[in-house]
């Protein structure tokens, strides 16, 4: 059996630069950061013949690869082509999916990782990065980025350029004081509302013309927050942090409501920052609290659920059992 364990992530800034229409031609820049929340996938051969697969509430049995009806996996599959071995697969995320932490794209690592290992290899990180890139952009028509794949499989806190399906580390230069100080501004909190990134990327890529001059700003806000980052500069990343979520809520897509607008409004009202993460409206509301506003955020948000989390060096793992 092998046993695979993948961290989800947060974006900070550049997050929509990474969609494969604009990256191919502009090329885009994230940064981003792993947490201590995962997603872990089990494989073993089945001896009944058989693709049993458990994720959520949901089992599949089908001695059929192509009639399975977790895309990710179908896809992995078929890319690695391994549908002709009959397996026996579990899912579990400590996170709910569909939540804006880049859950697909964690599992998508953790799916070819485990399939990888069963074969007897032992890929890279940079192998894990193009397999699921290949199965989330490629087979299933921009599912996601090239953004959660890399940053999912490499780990810890990185600025990455991408050119087209290339995704490579520019280096990002954070102390120890500031790393500090950015842990202990940073919050999460669960607004449980759920939805799934590809209609919102769909309407955001089918209108990708208009869209280039924000997506062009978001992407300078890369550099603007490694800079502040890199001098301590706690304010001027958090003001980073927030102004991704004002660019993306003016871009074609489904990335704000009334709802949003008014969650935001009641952060930055304390001094602070909100940024929802993810191609969509998500589960979860990140925020950056720059001068200590954290027990007036939390009074802020008591209608939600506030989630420890801590940031992670660790990207994709896998042990045989």
């Amino acid at each position: 059996m092998i046993l695979t364990k993948t961290p989800l992530r947060i974006p900070l800034a550049g997050g929509l630069s990474d969609l494969a229409p604009y990256a191919s031609r502009f090329g885009g820049e994230t940064i981003s950061a792993t947490i201590d929340k995962y997603v872990y996938v089990t494989v073993k051969d089945d001896l009944d013949g058989s693709y049993d697969v458990r994720y959520r509430d949901s089992h599949e049995r089908t001695p059929d690869a192509r009639r399975l009806r977790h895309d990710l996996l179908r896809e992995s599959l078929a890319l690695l082509e391994m549908r002709d071995r009959p397996l026996d697969v579990d899912f579990r995320v400590d996170l709910a999916g569909e939540s804006g932490l880049g859950t697909s794209g964690a599992l998508t690592v953790s799916i070819v990782h485990a399939l990888r290992r069963l074969r007897g290899e032992t890929p890279d990180a940079t192998t894990l990065f193009h397999d699921a890139a290949a199965v989330e952009v490629d087979r299933l028509a921009g599912a996601s980025g090239y953004h959660d794949p890399a940053i999912c499989a490499l780990g810890g806190m990185r600025r990455l350029a991408y050119d087209g399906a290339g995704a490579h580390d520019v280096g990002l230069d954070v102390g120890t004081e500031a790393m500090r100080a950015f842990e202990d501004a940073f919050l999460l909190f669960y607004s449980g509302h759920h939805a799934k990134s590809k209609p919102s990327l769909d309407l955001l890529t089918s209108h990708l013309e208009e869209a280039l001059p924000i997506l062009h700003e978001i992407r300078a806000l890369v550099p603007e927050l490694a800079g502040a980052l890199a001098r301590g500069d706690l304010a001027t990343t958090a003001w980073a942090f927030g102004e991704q979520q004002r660019l993306k809520q003016r871009l074609p897509g489904r990335f704000v409501d009334d709802d949003v607008a008014a969650l935001v409004e009641r952060v930055r009202a304390t001094g602070a920052e909100a940024q929802l993460p993810g191609g969509k409206i998500s589960a979860f509301v990140m925020v950056l609290a720059p001068d200590g506003q954290q027990d007036a955020v939390r009074e802020a948000l008591a209608d939600l659920r506030e989630v420890p989390i801590r940031f992670t060096r660790d990207g994709a793992r896998a042990v045989a059992l």
